[in-house]
């Protein structure tokens, strides 16, 4: 009873605990940032542990990556990093109790007693589940909790609701391999139990192995509230796997993404809050409640991530989105041909069309070089253009302030006089000057450029 009291009394405690198998992704990325929002609406802490039991994979920089995601996305987590490794002489003694005490069993079936087992689908029942007098001597065997085998488990889930199973739907599970090694199932219970973890916050993935788990915690006398998130599917309403999207959320760095639009997108996927649609992470902070989270699962839209992504480019200050490009590409100041007020005139041209930092960084790159190769259809753009150029060039000679108004007029009047199209002066000149058919005011780049590169451009 005194325990159940302190767990009641004591602050909010999540945890994000993944198993460095791969480098941080989209879901992982939601349930950290879901368990984050949580504690800190409620005043509380939230911890990172990393289940890194199996020494069989080198975990360095997946742990590296893990952190370095979380780091990006500004999901502050509280203490230091826990790993599960350090904690395998507690877990391993708490086995050795529950033997002790009658709660969990020597288990010495072989491989083919369980295969037969399963080929039948009935229920696994071990002989030396209340055997334990005459157990074989030098034979290998696992450990096995001792599964209630009557009445019901209940979850009383904070998103999905009172979810109840038969206890004879849970099974003897294993909690320690015959190899001496324990099972996720145990070391995780027993890592929440003593991190004080009130509140586990994962995806429905999970919601068995909770059932399983909360055998566990009843001996522990520790009761955590269970929270399960539906998982996040593609645009076919199936599972989201990597094969749908490889990217991690250190990739999605890489590629130009901000961190803002990731949490915003991220915050969406599967919770609402009335019909806003843009959440800062401080915002979040005082507003995230569980039970705004839906119990059907979330739709991935890549869309929707590049229009928020290219929202809060738009947002961005010029001169913060140049340091961040200098971060994300350390050869952009390498781009001797503009100097920093003329990329940073440029930067504001071109991030309201942008959906990635990357997408600035390679107009601002397109823009600094000549091009010269150009395909048939656009040679023939250029042609067209060749009797108009001399005259069009007197005309910006004539201008005495090389601003964005000036250049407009004269191209204006030039293309009224001598009775053209638009499109015939202006797509050949934008082709010559930028290499592209696309992109923003042309009068603004002749401008950020200059008259002695705009006159050297178009001869």
């Amino acid at each position: 009873l005194s325990k159940k009291i302190f767990l009641y009394h004591m602050p909010i405690i999540t945890r994000f605990a993944p198993s460095p198998t791969g480098s941080l992704h989209l879901g992982g990325a939601r349930t950290a940032l879901f368990n984050f929002l949580y504690a800190k609406k409620n005043n509380g802490l939230f911890k990172l542990r990393i289940e890194d039991t199996d020494k069989s994979r080198n975990i360095k920089d997946t742990v590296e990556s893990i952190i370095s995601g979380l780091e990006w996305l500004n999901i502050k987590t509280d203490g230091k990093v826990v790993y599960q490794s350090q904690n395998f002489s507690e877990h391993l003694n708490f086995v050795d109790s529950l033997i002790s005490k009658g709660l969990a069993y020597k288990c010495f079936h072989s491989k083919d007693d369980l295969e037969k087992s399963r080929l039948s689908k009935k229920k696994f029942i071990s002989r030396w589940r209340d055997n334990q007098n005459k157990i074989p001597k030098n034979k290998e065997f696992c450990v096995r909790i001792k599964s209630p085998l009557e009445g019901t488990i209940q979850l009383n889930d904070k998103i999905q609701g009172k979810v109840i199973v038969n206890s004879n739907e849970i099974d003897d599970y294993i909690i320690l391999r015959s190899d001496g090694s324990p099972t996720f199932l145990l070391s995780s219970a027993i890592d929440d139990f003593k991190m004080k973890i009130t509140d586990i916050i994962r995806g429905d993935d999970h919601l068995t192995n909770s059932f399983r788990q909360k055998i566990i915690f009843d001996f522990l006398e520790y009761q955590p509230n269970f929270s399960h998130i539906p998982l996040i599917h593609n645009e076919k309403n199936q599972k989201l796997s990597k094969r749908d999207n490889s990217l991690s959320i250190i990739d999605y760095k890489n590629c130009g993404y901000i961190a803002e639009a990731i949490n915003n997108y991220l915050l969406r996927l599967g919770w609402s809050y009335g019909d806003e649609e843009i959440f800062s992470l401080e915002y979040a902070q005082k507003i995230f409640s569980l039970e705004r989270i839906g119990k059907s699962p979330a739709r991935f839209d890549n869309k929707k991530l590049d229009y928020l992504n290219n929202f809060y480019i738009k947002k961005k200050d010029d001169g913060e989105l140049l340091t961040m490009i200098k971060k994300l590409n350390n050869k952009f100041d390498n781009i001797k041909f503009f100097n920093k007020e003329k990329k940073i005139e440029l930067i504001s041209l071109f991030k309201d069309r942008a959906i990635t930092i990357t997408e600035i960084i390679k107009n601002i790159h397109n823009l600094s070089f000549h091009k010269r190769d150009f395909n048939d259809d656009e040679i023939e753009i250029i042609k067209n253009f060749e009797k108009y150029k001399k005259s069009l060039l007197n005309k910006f000679s004539d201008i005495i302030d090389w601003d964005e108004e000036n250049i407009e007029q004269i191209i204006k009047d030039f293309i009224e006089s001598n009775q053209l199209s638009f499109k015939s002066i202006v797509q050949p000149l934008r082709l010559i000057v930028t290499g592209s058919l696309g992109g923003p005011s042309i009068y603004k780049i002749l401008k950020i450029i200059g008259f002695k590169e705009t006159i050297k451009r178009i001869n």
